[in-house]
């Protein structure tokens, strides 16, 4: 039977809550709880039913959630109309609500807040089956000395990036390796102020809050990181040439420990900087800056060469769907691949078909203003930069410089995985503008072995005004999906 099914028979059940409550306290016990879960409320007893939602429509209408000014409820806490019921009770009360209806709770009193931040919480929402997968977005914002995270927030009709708290000490620009494990999300090394950091936050997604967690004995930067059996193992970001430095670490969050993983035997500069990674049956693969991967065993404990790829440019923005790997091109393009490499110990890479409206805007997000021209860096793979010193009237100095590979500058787009679907966020200049984009979407195996994606939903979460300052252009930097 389904939790929010009315059970069978004539007895109505004895143990509601708030039946037990009188009429004029019970709706302002509920006035808080969105419009949406009243039909859910309602199939807990017939005493919530309409005569209950009546009374809780009209104390919405009188009271508009008014509240005594701040200083006179920080002398008087407000006593809970649930604290006379057991926790449990509570608990599996609250548990049958969505997620965003804790935030207008938390505000009613200290009990709410630890109550809706309590793990027994989540716990219960897990064996109901009550989970929600929320993606959370990393943006690096012009002028600001400190990343900003985002949640999506999916309305009826559309979406939108809520910023959440920032935390009051320093975090990295960039170069940090992402994780999410069980309710939290791990921002791993970095960059601050140009120099690597071992430095690792933690961010509780059920209250909002960070906290440092021990650092790593390294210092990394580009680093890659992956879960597995519930530790957090990082390889690379560090100095290629110095011996001493442990090449992986391994973080216990039980323990609150990190160790050193055995030395890496074919460690390269190339190894610097990785890209990329996943785990392909609990070994944590990566992809390094010249798309060459190797992997840890954390089973066996050693090291090894990964295999090549036939297609070039897949060397960021992996992401795992059930056994599938795919990845995002510097082409604009979504490939796929299975998790065992074919033969010759190449992956063979597949196009997702059906995205072919994707493919032209993330083409044109890759369009860049630099040094007056408009770059298109996935078909030039180098930049030419003059820059113009005048010595005096008849002498006039042009340097010339060359950035390589200047793709690496702007990521130009994010894959994740939510619930199954891919999760693809670009951002795209048009005109003076700058739109953060986001696109779901489905996949289906079809025939001859083809994997079909279908857009779900495309919408633009922000836009920005960067005129006359084109080369202010907030950066996307990290995505990752958390079930709570």
């Amino acid at each position: 039977m389904s939790n929010f099914e009315e059970p069978s028979g004539k007895e109505e059940p004895s143990s509601t809550p708030l039946p037990s409550l009188p009429d004029d306290v019970a709706p302002g016990c509920l006035a808080p709880v969105s419009s949406s879960e009243h039909p859910a409320l309602s199939l807990f007893s017939k005493s919530y039913h309409f005569p209950r939602v009546i009374a809780l429509q009209k104390f919405k209408a009188i009271s508009f959630f008014k509240e005594p000014p701040y200083k006179k409820r920080r002398k008087e806490e407000p006593s809970s109309v649930l604290s006379p019921l057991p926790d449990d009770v509570v608990l599996s009360c609250l548990a049958r609500l969505s997620r965003s209806d804790y935030a207008a709770l938390s505000v009613l009193s200290k009990s709410y807040r630890c109550l809706v931040a309590s793990p027994e919480l989540y716990k219960i929402r897990s064996l109901m089956g009550r989970t929600e997968t929320h993606v959370y977005v990393c943006l690096r914002t012009p002028h600001v000395p400190n990343p900003r995270w985002y949640i999506l927030r999916r309305r009826k009709t559309s979406f939108d990036l809520i910023p959440i708290p920032s935390p009051s000490f320093p975090i990295p620009s960039e170069g940090s390796a992402v994780v999410a494990l069980d309710s939290a999300i791990y921002v791993i090394g970095g960059l601050i102020k140009g120099s690597r950091t071992s430095d690792v936050l933690r961010l509780d997604c059920r209250t909002h809050r960070w906290r440092h967690v021990p650092s790593m004995g390294v210092a990394r930067a580009s680093a890659a990181a992956a879960v597995v059996d519930g530790k957090i193992y990082v390889l690379g970001g560090c100095r290629f040439d110095d011996e001493s430095l442990s090449w992986g670490e391994v973080f216990d969050t039980r323990t609150q420990t990190w160790e050193s993983l055995p030395p890496m035997p074919f460690r390269k500069k190339h190894h610097e900087y990785i890209h990329d990674c996943v785990v392909r049956d609990r070994d944590v693969h990566a992809v390094d800056i010249e798309e060459r991967s190797f992997y840890y065993s954390p089973r066996e404990g050693k090291w090894g060469i990964g295999n090549r790829s036939e297609v070039e440019g897949l060397r960021r923005d992996w992401c795992m769907i059930g056994n599938l790997v795919f990845s995002l091109s510097r082409h604009g393009r979504i490939y796929w691949c299975e998790q065992e490499p074919g033969p010759e110990n190449l992956y063979r890479w597949k196009e997702v078909k059906g995205l072919e409206a994707i493919n032209g805007i993330l083409s044109r997000s890759r369009l860049v203003h630099i040094s007056k021209q408009v770059v298109d860096l996935y078909s030039k793979g180098a930049v030419d930069l003059y820059s113009k010193r005048v010595v005096d009237q008849n002498t006039i100095i042009y340097t010339k410089g060359r950035i390589l590979d200047f793709s690496l500058w702007y990521p130009g787009a994010r894959l994740s995985n939510s619930g199954g679907n891919l999760l693809l966020f670009w951002d795209e200049m048009v005109g003076k503008d700058q739109k953060i984009w986001c696109a779901e979407i489905s996949l289906e195996r079809c025939q001859h072995g083809n994997i079909w994606g279908n857009i779900v939903w495309s919408h633009a979460l922000i836009t920005l005004d960067l005129y006359p300052f084109f080369s202010d252009r907030y950066k996307l930097l990290y995505s990752a999906s958390v079930t709570l």
